[in-house]
C-alpha cells in the first residue's frame, strides 16, 4: 500500500471553512472546553502579546476580549476564507495567512504563542513545540489527546480521523503524558514551568484510534519560559543531581504517578 500522507491543503478544505464560519466556533468563553478555561485564566492576557497561530476565523479572539477586555492579539491560519471572514468581523485584531514556521515570525516576538484544536493533527510535534517555544517570550499554550501507558502514536495508518467533509484522513496523535514531559524539560527549550490539566474524552469521537478511548484525555498545556537572561545549570550522574528540578511540574491528570 502507497504510503498516505495529507498536504497542508487540507487545513483549508471548503467545509471546515463553513464550519468556522458559519457555526461562529470558539467566540463565547462558556464555551470553550474546560481545559482552555482552566489555564487561561491562569494568565493576564491584558498584559500581553498574542498569536493565535491556527485561528481559523478568530473565535478565540472574540472569547478573549470577552473575557479580558482589550487585548493585543494577532491571529494566523493557512485558510484564506476564515482570515478574510475574521478580518471583516474583527476589526481590532490583527488577521494573516500565514503558518506557525513563516520566516516572518522571528525569535521573541510574541508574549503569548496560543495552538488550539491542531497540535494533535501534527505528526513532528517536537518541531511544532520547538518553534512555538521559539517565537514566545514568555507563554505557549496548546491541547491536544493523551495518553498514560504505551507510546506516543503519530502513524497515521494507525491513529487517524477524516477532516470535516474533506473526504481525507488527517492524523491524530496521541501523547504518551511521560514522553511529552520528559522532552519539554530539555535545556535547549529553557522551560521554567510546566502546567497540564486532563480529563477523559467526554463523549464519542470520529477518530479511529489503535486504543481504547476510555485510555485516551483531553489534554491542555501551559508553557512559561525562563527570561532569555536566566542562566540555568542542570547538572546529572551524581547523587546530589537527583534532588535538582529546574523546571516545575504541575500535572492535573487522572491517573497520573510522578
Amino acid at each position: 500500500m502507497k504510503k498516505y500522507l495529507p498536504s497542508k491543503k487540507i487545513f483549508s478544505s471548503q467545509s471546515k471553512s463553513n464550519y468556522y464560519i458559519k457555526n461562529k466556533v470558539r467566540e463565547k468563553f462558556k464555551d470553550l472546553e474546560k481545559s482552555k478555561k482552566f489555564l487561561i485564566k491562569k494568565i493576564n492576557f491584558k498584559k500581553n502579546k498574542i498569536l493565535d497561530a491556527g485561528c481559523a476565523s478568530g473565535g478565540m479572539y472574540s472569547a478573549l476580549k470577552e473575557k479580558f477586555g482589550s487585548i493585543d492579539y494577532t491571529g494566523i491560519d493557512l485558510d484564506s476564507k476564515c482570515i478574510r471572514n475574521a478580518k471583516k468581523r474583527f476589526s481590532t485584531a490583527k488577521f494573516f495567512k500565514m503558518d506557525i514556521f513563516d520566516k516572518k515570525l522571528k525569535k521573541n516576538s510574541y508574549d503569548t504563542i496560543m495552538i488550539w484544536n491542531w497540535s494533535y493533527m501534527y505528526p513532528d510535534w517536537k518541531k511544532l513545540l520547538s518553534q512555538a517555544i521559539k517565537i514566545s517570550r514568555k507563554f505557549v499554550m496548546f491541547d491536544n489527546r493523551l495518553r498514560l501507558n504505551g507510546p506516543t502514536v503519530t502513524d497515521i495508518d494507525l491513529s487517524y480521523q477524516y477532516y470535516h467533509r474533506s473526504n481525507k484522513r488527517n492524523y491524530y496523535v496521541v501523547h504518551n503524558l511521560y514522553e511529552l514531559l520528559s522532552f519539554l524539560q530539555i535545556g535547549e527549550l529553557n522551560i521554567k514551568s510546566i502546567n497540564i490539566y486532563g480529563y477523559p474524552l467526554p463523549g464519542k469521537t470520529s477518530a479511529r484510534l489503535p486504543l481504547s478511548t476510555s485510555e485516551v484525555l483531553i489534554g491542555g498545556v501551559l508553557l512559561e519560559k525562563y527570561s532569555k537572561n536566566s542562566k540555568v545549570n542542570r547538572h546529572g550522574v551524581t547523587p546530589e543531581s537527583t534532588k535538582q528540578n529546574w523546571t516545575k511540574i504541575n500535572v492535573k491528570v487522572p491517573g497520573y504517578k510522578k
